[in-house]
């Protein structure tokens, strides 16, 4: 019995300094609705030191992220459309024919694990109608 727990610790040690070689970090950006997060989307994967560098994945994601979308300014052009179109155009593939009012916000995920928020918010709120991005009109 010793012995398979010896073994049964070795292996665990093992497995976990193994997954630390393969650790990595993935981005996303999500629309909150009333009732759900969607995604609208996902960053290419970027390695980082272990799977506890939260503080390394987040700056990462968060830069990121601001780099991609001007800091989450939805009516910001790149490449010809707005922010808002692109995330407009993604929900609209998924059937998600009208959102409106809703913010959207910066993640991140390490290995596997929950998507964290980076703390990162879009100035104005998304508003599509059939894929287009409009201007919201609150009421």
């Amino acid at each position: 019995m010793k012995n398979f727990l010896a073994l049964a610790a070795v292996l665990a040690a093992f497995a976990l300094a193994k997954g630390d070689e393969s650790a990595w970090c993935k981005c996303a950006i999500f629309v909150s609705s009333r009732y759900s997060e969607l995604m609208v989307m996902e960053l290419p994967e970027t390695s980082i030191d272990t799977c506890d560098s939260h503080s390394q994945c987040r700056n990462r994601c968060t830069q990121e992220i601001s780099d991609m979308t001007n800091d989450l300014d939805l009516w910001s052009t790149v490449n010809g459309d707005t922010v808002g179109q692109y995330f407009c155009t993604e929900l609209f593939s998924h059937f998600f024919l009208w959102i409106h009012n809703s913010y959207v916000h910066g993640y991140y995920q390490m290995c596997g694990g929950p998507w964290e928020y980076t703390g990162q918010d879009s100035e104005q709120m998304l508003c599509c109608t059939g894929g287009q991005h409009e201007h919201c009109v609150s009421k």
